[in-house]
């Protein structure tokens, strides 16, 4: 069964990559296969939360942050800013685990949306202390609701295709063990 379960773990972790890839190849592509003028959720840091909540075994932390830090150099962003807050935010989710297992999807969401929401503004923070170009706060408040409205949405997606449930229980549960 372990074997079993390992084997899954890898799996989810190709697949959690891919989507991440495959992410990137839509943002990077020459041609414009999205609409230029609507706000596009971060899915891969939703995916994230989402799966640390659900089985925190598929996103362990070096997966994490090759993801992000992929992110931030390949679509030039500050490099390693959004790595910090996601990561951040992750351990954060992964520690107080068991809290939000207990807790109903209403406050799940409610809480992950506080989450995001102090997360931009700690990161328009650190852009305006370093002097760095950053979108206007119209633009921040309009990504954290698109973020939020899209939450419940990338739940039911990850329940589809990386098969875990909110009540499943993860071999190894975090980094640090609680006595």
């Amino acid at each position: 069964m372990i074997k079993n379960y390992r084997y899954r773990i890898i799996l989810n972790q190709f697949l959690f990559f891919f989507i991440f890839v495959l992410g990137l190849f839509i943002l990077l592509s020459p041609i414009t296969l999205l609409p230029t003028n609507i706000l596009l959720p971060e899915t891969t840091l939703l995916i994230t939360l989402i799966l640390i909540i659900r089985s925190p075994d598929y996103v362990p932390f070096w997966l994490i942050f090759l993801t992000f830090i992929l992110s931030d150099f390949l679509l030039t962003k500050p490099l390693g800013l959004n790595t910090f807050l996601v990561l951040i935010i992750t351990e954060f989710v992964r520690r107080n685990r068991p809290a939000f297992v207990e807790m109903l999807f209403l406050s799940e969401w409610l809480v992950i949306s506080i989450i995001l929401f102090f997360a931009s503004l700690l990161k328009e923070i650190l852009l305006i202390l370093s002097l760095s170009e950053r979108n206007g706060w119209i633009e921040t408040l309009q990504q954290i609701g698109v973020d939020i409205f899209m939450y419940p949405i990338v739940v039911i997606f990850v329940r589809i295709v990386f098969q875990v449930k909110k009540t499943e229980k993860s071999i190894s549960y975090s980094i640090r063990n609680r006595t």
